[in-house]
C-alpha cells in the first residue's frame, strides 16, 4: 500500500496547495510531486498507472489553462479540486471496465505470482478498484457542491472527500487482509 500512497501523493499535494495558493501554484506543485513520484517508480522498476497519469494530467491542465485562461481562472480555481477528483474517478472506473483494475498492480507486489491469474484475484481487485471509484465519485460530487456554495467548505472539500477515501482505504485493507492473510510465525 505504500506505493499506492506514493502514487496518489501528487493529487494530495495539488489539493492542499490549491487551498492556500493560486491554481497555477497548485498545478505546478502537483506536477513537481508527480515527477518525483514517477522518478521514484522508475528507479524501483515499479511504475503504476497513476504514476504516469499524474504527470500527464498536471502537464495537460497546466498547458490548457495557460493557453486558454491566462488571466481569468477564478471559475477554474473554484472547481479545480472537483476536476482533479473527477479525473481520478473516470480513470479508476475505466480501469475496471477495461479489465485492468488499477489496484491489481499494487496487489501483485504483495501476493505470489501463482495467485495473479486466478479469477478470485481479478474479482477482488475489480471490487477494490470499484470501492475506490465510488469514494472518488462521492468526493467529486462533494467538491462540485463546494464550488457552487459559499458555506460548508471544510465539510465539502475536506471531510466528505477524504472521509470517503479513508473509508475506502480501510475497507480495501480489510478485504485484502482477509483474502491474503499474513503468515503466522511458528512458535518454538
Amino acid at each position: 500500500m505504500t506505493d499506492m500512497i506514493w502514487s496518489f501523493s501528487p493529487w494530495l499535494v495539488f489539493l492542499a496547495v490549491n487551498r492556500f495558493a493560486s491554481l497555477y501554484w497548485a498545478i505546478a506543485a502537483g506536477g513537481v510531486a508527480a515527477l518525483v513520484v514517477l522518478a521514484r517508480a522508475i528507479s524501483r522498476h515499479k511504475v503504476h498507472l497513476f504514476d504516469g497519469v499524474s504527470v500527464a494530467y498536471f502537464a495537460a491542465i497546466g498547458a490548457y489553462l495557460a493557453i486558454t485562461q491566462p488571466d481569468n481562472i477564478s471559475t477554474w480555481a473554484r472547481y479545480a479540486q472537483a476536476g482533479a477528483h473527477g479525473t481520478l474517478t473516470v480513470i479508476v472506473f475505466a480501469s475496471v471496465l477495461i479489465g485492468h483494475p488499477f489496484t491489481e498492480s499494487y496487489a501483485r507486489e504483495r501476493v505470489p505470482g501463482t495467485v495473479w491469474k486466478r479469477p478470485e484475484f481479478h474479482a477482488l481487485n475489480r471490487k477494490m478498484s470499484a470501492i475506490f471509484g465510488l469514494a472518488f465519485l462521492i468526493g467529486t460530487l462533494s467538491m462540485l457542491a463546494a464550488g457552487s456554495v459559499g458555506s460548508l467548505q471544510f465539510l465539502l472539500r475536506i471531510v466528505v472527500p477524504f472521509g470517503a477515501l479513508f473509508g475506502a482505504f480501510t475497507l480495501v485493507q480489510r478485504q485484502s487482509s482477509a483474502a491474503h492473510p499474513s503468515p503466522v510465525p511458528a512458535h518454538s
